[in-house]
């Protein structure tokens, strides 16, 4: 198997991973988990989107997800 997808998979369940952590604390953040979910939900189109070139027989252009840095901001309260 591509060692391009394996990395991708493996990156998709640390993001697994940290989001169970963060949902099993007393006071989730829910910035930080929408973020989380967010970043594995473009793992998880990205992943479909080589499989599915794969298939095909195609040419792959891999599109590349690139690492930042996530600080959550702090809320605003409403007026």
């Amino acid at each position: 198997m591509d060692p391009f997808l394996n990395s991708l998979r493996n990156r998709r369940a640390q993001i697994q991973a940290r989001i169970e952590h963060e949902q099993a604390r007393p006071a989730p953040d829910s910035l930080r988990l929408y973020g989380l979910k967010k970043l594995k939900l473009r793992f998880r189109e990205q992943i479909e989107y080589l499989e599915r070139l794969n298939r095909e027989g195609q040419a792959t252009v891999i599109p590349v997800i690139r690492r930042k840095s996530f600080t959550p901001t702090m809320a605003r309260p409403r007026a």
